[in-house]
């Protein structure tokens, strides 16, 4: 049975990121641990550790430092993943860019096929790309390269690709995803189309509407063949952690996509904070859990078929979920999210097989 199939709850999914290296790396040593702009921030240099960068993060990840083409810790991260009931990982994809196709396939990919656990790809290249000949070409390639692949992700039966938009500049037009899906599907046969796509409403904010101010575009909802809508975060788009103001926006938003017979993918994060990299900073508060707990509930309540987790290791912007040794619990949110999904695990018998700092 392919993930997607008919459950009393929505699917629950987790961005997972490919682009860590340690510092034995030849070429990009500490790559997606550290910024330029680290090595300057006040913040990251007083937490700097001896042996490390400057981490563009404001926790540290229990594993340490890891590289993400590391199979035991990709392997520590499934069965974390299974123990707290996510039902699949969206790869963050960026083709060969920095040889990161190269770390998903040697780490989580191959831990996943291990354990058969779902994945599919969160494709970056939808929205970063110079050539949009180019990046047919592109998703034609690595769909091929991943549809039959006995663990990706498949919606009633077809496999699922998630086109990544930034809201404010996005790089496709409803008549851009149609050549792209017609172009796609005939290449590789039928795909599961997720598109990101959220724009602001100007006459609800200026009508004073907090719950109507994001919406789904009326020519996107139009637009045949799309499967379902999502939007990767709050944070680059409203600035909400309490479930009172939550709700509101997220029953808008998948009654948008309901009516027009689509489904919905909502985000929930435990917090944010960029404050170590950046010094426009924003601080989504984690409050112990409670931020995390109020944005799983406003998503079910508010008729999610699909809940995006972002993040499980988007360190740098502090979303993550996988444990941080900088927590009092390091395992706060793996327990949130198994409690939601009714489940429980014994967290510490789920050891990391190699030393932990």
């Amino acid at each position: 049975m392919s993930a997607g199939a008919a459950k009393d709850r929505p699917l629950l999914l987790a961005n997972y990121y490919v682009w860590y290296h340690d510092g034995t790396h030849a070429r990009f040593p500490w790559a997606g641990w550290t910024r330029p702009t680290a090595h300057t921030n006040q913040l990251a240099l007083a937490c700097r550790r001896p042996d490390g960068p400057p981490v563009a993060a404001a926790a540290y990840p229990l594993a340490g430092l890891y590289d993400s083409a590391d199979p035991v810790t990709a392997d520590w991260h499934i069965r974390l993943a299974q123990a707290a009931g996510i039902d699949a990982f969206l790869i963050s994809w960026w083709d060969t860019h920095k040889g990161r196709d190269k770390n998903a396939d040697a780490g989580i990919i191959a831990a996943a096929k291990k354990h058969n656990f779902k994945f599919a790809l969160l494709d970056e290249r939808a929205q970063f790309h110079s050539d949009f000949e180019w990046y047919k070409q592109a998703l034609v390639k690595n769909l091929n390269r991943y549809k039959s692949h006995p663990c990706y992700l498949k919606i009633e039966g077809r496999p699922v690709i998630y086109l990544y938009q930034v809201a404010t500049n996005a790089k496709l037009t409803p008549a851009k995803f149609t050549e792209l899906k017609r172009h796609v599907e005939g290449e590789t046969g039928a795909v599961y189309w997720i598109v990101d796509k959220i724009a602001h409403n100007h006459a609800a904010q200026r009508s004073g509407d907090a719950d109507r101010i994001k919406h789904i575009p009326a020519d996107w909802l139009e637009t045949r063949g799309i499967d379902c809508f999502a939007f990767y975060s709050t944070f680059s788009n409203f600035r909400a952690h309490k479930y009172e103001d939550l709700i509101g926006k997220y029953r808008h938003i998948a009654e948008l996509a309901h009516n027009a017979g689509k489904k919905i993918m909502l985000p929930v994060h435990p917090g944010h904070n960029n404050s170590h990299f950046r010094n426009d900073h924003y601080i989504m508060p984690h409050r112990n859990g409670h931020t995390l707990r109020d944005y799983l509930k406003a998503a079910k309540s508010a008729g999610a078929d699909y809940i995006m987790i972002t993040s499980w290791n988007e360190w740098p912007e502090t979303t993550v979920i996988e444990p941080a040794s900088t927590w009092e619990d390091p395992y706060r949110y793996m327990k949130i999210i198994a409690e939601f999904q009714g489940v429980s695990a014994d967290w510490h018998s789920i050891r990391l097989k190699k030393a932990e700092p």
